[in-house]
């Protein structure tokens, strides 16, 4: 696709503005990363909800959350402002993130249980469906207005990734210390303050975002393309949905997210369950963080050289592997931490490759109709994420259930450590063969190029 001179300054971006943009995420990840891994454990050991219940309820509102993806996704499409599209979005959504993270992990001991159900739903509702929503499709939506080709997406997002795992090591090693701090999991002050710390540097690092990364786009939008008309909505989901990239994308987000959930919640019960003690979980997720990390510092490169398609797939069999190690040894801490390894490594080019799908799409409808639908794209990519999480924590929920899971009790029975199990290494590898089959058929590239 041939670029005006304008847009070639702006599109590759700086050292500063890849680092400013890969600070959203992490502090993203001290809502998003924190909610997925431990708020099923604080429902189900502090709270005394039922494991099940909580499950139910993640999975009903996580679909909600889709669609209220393409609603907010429609809504950034309309948005034209001086600061942007997107940007306004992303920076008005801080503030209520971090406030109703503070609600949902504080649920009054006083209420009856009916009650206590009723402040879930309500917080969890509008954390999930709502204000992280917002949050996060604009914040993603940025991504294509600002870094303005393929090539430099793929950095800007691998880079963006460390950053993510990076959240996910500190809150590995963090939340047990902050945790046991103040009491231990099943005190609800200690998750008062855990919930307040990770609030308020979700705050800090959003905020050196917004007023760091701005909307290129805009720049030259204004005054060599003011003659464009505005995007027509109707056509736009009318050619999205002809496009087969829609469906694999959603498809391998869902995939990636149930995956990538399942093992994040699960190993707070495994290592404590199967491996017969609580304090492993920071070994454990340390190794995955920094496997993952390497892994996806290698992804541009391997991108570059053999295309999304092929790396997808080999490192979906490399996470596969990972699975059947760690399947073997399943009891065992070192099978588990070699385990471990492999499938950081198998994960880290969907965490640096997927969230260049949207971008990829919004080029290739440019293509075709002449006409950007970031905010669209963005949505729809979304509800691949919401009801792949949705469906993760539901999975763990009813697992720990089916297991005979009991948050009074300090030694779970056998089967819970075999529905424990199935969660981290079984479905993985389902998940991971639904991707080979998407991303076999993924062949974007070869149209962008043309």
């Amino acid at each position: 696709m041939k670029m005006s001179k304008k847009e070639r300054h702006y599109g590759v971006t700086s050292g500063g503005e890849k680092l400013a943009y890969a600070l959203g995420d992490l502090g993203s990840n001290f809502v998003w990363t924190f909610c997925s891994s431990w708020l099923t454990l604080y429902y189900t050991d502090s709270v005394l909800m039922a494991a099940g219940v909580i499950g139910t309820i993640m999975l009903v509102l996580r679909v909600a959350d889709g669609i209220s993806d393409i609603i907010f996704g429609v809504l950034i499409e309309k948005t034209h402002t001086k600061i942007g599209k997107a940007r306004p979005w992303f920076g008005g959504s801080i503030i209520p993130l971090v406030v109703i993270q503070l609600l949902v992990y504080n649920v009054p001991s006083g209420l009856s249980n009916g009650g206590k159900l009723t402040w879930i739903v309500i917080t969890y509702f509008l954390l999930t469906v709502v204000i992280y929503t917002i949050n996060n499709l604009s914040y993603h939506a940025m991504l294509s207005r600002f870094s303005l080709n393929p090539a430099d997406r793929n950095k800007v997002s691998s880079v963006r990734g460390i950053f993510a795992f990076l959240a996910g090591l500190i809150l590995s090693v963090l939340t047990p210390l902050i945790l046991n701090g103040n009491g231990g999991s099943k005190v609800q002050h200690a998750w008062t303050i855990t919930s307040l710390i990770f609030s308020l540097a979700c705050l800090f690092l959003q905020s050196i975002t917004f007023f760091v990364v701005k909307e290129k786009i805009s720049c030259y939008d204004e005054t060599e393309k003011s003659d464009v008309p505005k995007a027509d909505l109707k056509k736009g989901i009318d050619v999205l949905l002809h496009t087969k990239y829609f469906y694999i994308s959603i498809v391998v987000f869902i995939c990636t997210y149930i995956l990538n959930g399942l093992v994040l919640a699960t190993h707070v019960y495994y290592t404590r369950d199967v491996l017969g003690n609580a304090d492993l979980y920071s070994l454990v997720a340390v190794v995955s963080v920094f496997a993952t990390i390497i892994g996806i510092s290698l992804a541009p490169k391997l991108f570059a050289k053999f295309g999304k398609r092929k790396t997808l797939i080999f490192s979906a069999v490399i996470y596969i592997v990972g699975c059947i190690v760690g399947i073997i040894g399943a009891t065992q801490l070192k099978m588990v931490l070699v385990a471990t390894v492999i499938t950081g490594i198998g994960l880290a080019p969907y965490v640096a490759g997927i969230f260049t799908f949207a971008p990829d799409i919004v080029d290739l409808l440019e293509m075709q109709t002449n006409q950007r639908y970031e905010g669209l794209v963005t949505s729809a990519n979304s509800v691949g994420i919401k009801v792949g999480t949705g469906l993760a924590s539901a999975a763990l929920g009813w697992g720990l259930a089916l297991g005979g899971y009991d948050g009074v009790l300090d030694v779970q029975p056998a089967t819970v450590q075999t529905a424990e199990i199935v969660l981290v290494y079984g479905l993985p590898i389902v998940m991971c063969i639904l991707c080979i089959i998407a991303m076999s058929r993924w062949d974007i590239d070869k149209k962008l190029k043309r």
